[in-house]
């Protein structure tokens, strides 16, 4: 345990810090593990063929790096270089996350809304962007070395006022105008989803069952910008009182944002299991199967179920028909 009484935010009542430290690295440890479960899930399940669910595995390997530093982070809050390169790494992780949840939501918005296929150039566009975004917003504080001791970790220091203005300027408003632009792409699709369905034969069998698959990714779309929401409130709440009465902390904003920030592992392990597809891999039955079929060598033979592949441009209706028909154009010629 760190001795954070020389630098703790509540000078009267240093036990709070303690609770606060605790809280946070015990939530950020368990979200460390439930990341690793959905990575382990991700390769046994082979959920990393599309583009879509790789940008899912790229956003969870934010997530459990983003975990492991707040799990061993913050060892040193004094005034120091390890102090300052901890707070850039915080931030620089932090950004990654949320870089990784936009061009998931861009990439929605072009298969469902554009109605086009990702490349495989523009899944290396989204990786470069989710490099350079972070470097860029995590690189200002330290033109007025401004990383260094942020309450009970390290981040962007508010000892003085350029700190507090860098707050919301690399970070706060930045995330607001973010969220707020991912639900309204948010409903742009979830629209378009609708208006689609309606347009499907009710009486074909075929598209009934897409129908209900759609139904059920509408239902999942809805939960990931209110995480995404749910989890920045109270560290957006928190630092507005910071800035606004500076000296004066109030312990149940510090242990909500202390509860909420390292969330993201938790809180993802839970989206993805509830994913109906993936509930239903997850039966014994189902996922002793996959076990055998991932790790047991067969032969060079290898075997191609018509309806099995009907299924599969099911699960990814908006995806995988152009990929499709351009597989059987090549097999034609």
């Amino acid at each position: 345990m760190v001795n954070i009484t020389k630098n703790c935010v509540f000078k009267n009542n240093t036990e709070y810090c303690t609770i606060v430290e605790v809280t946070v690295r015990s939530i950020s440890a368990i979200s460390v593990i439930c990341a690793v479960i959905v990575l382990v899930l991700i390769f046994l399940l082979q959920r990393y063929k599309f583009v879509s669910q790789r940008l899912i595995l790229y956003l969870v390997i934010a997530t459990l790096l983003d975990a492991i530093e707040f799990t061993i982070g913050g060892l040193d809050l004094s005034e120091s270089l390890a102090c300052a390169v901890d707070g850039y790494i915080r931030m620089w992780f932090h950004w990654s996350l949320v870089v990784w949840v936009c061009n998931i939501t861009a990439n929605l918005f072009w298969n469902v809304v554009v109605g086009k296929v990702t490349n495989k150039y523009l899944e290396v566009s989204y990786i470069v962007v989710g490099i350079a975004v972070p470097v860029i917003f995590s690189i200002p504080p330290f033109v007025d070395n401004s990383y260094g001791p942020a309450g009970l970790w390290c981040w962007i220091s508010n000892k003085r006022r350029v700190g507090q203005i860098l707050r919301f300027v690399v970070w706060y408003i930045p995330i607001w105008v973010i969220i707020g632009v991912i639900f309204i792409v948010y409903m742009v699709i979830i629209v378009k989803l609708i208006w689609e369905v309606k347009k499907w034969d009710r009486y074909n069998a075929q598209n009934n069952k897409k129908k209900q698959t759609v139904r059920n990714e509408i239902k999942s779309l809805f939960l990931y910008p209110i995480f995404f929401l749910l989890v920045n409130i109270f560290p957006a709440v928190n630092r507005v009182q910071n800035a606004i009465t500076p000296g004066h902390p109030v312990f149940p904003l510090y242990l909500l944002h202390a509860i909420s920030t390292p969330l993201w592992g938790l809180g993802f392990i839970i989206l993805f299991v509830v994913n109906k597809d993936t509930l239903r891999e997850l039966k014994w039955s189902n996922f002793k199967t996959t076990l055998l079929t991932r790790f047991k060598r067969t032969g060079d033979v290898v075997e191609y179920d018509i309806e099995g592949k009907t299924l599969e441009i099911e699960q990814h209706a908006f995806e995988r028909p152009v990929q499709a028909k351009k597989e059987d154009s090549e097999s034609s010629n």
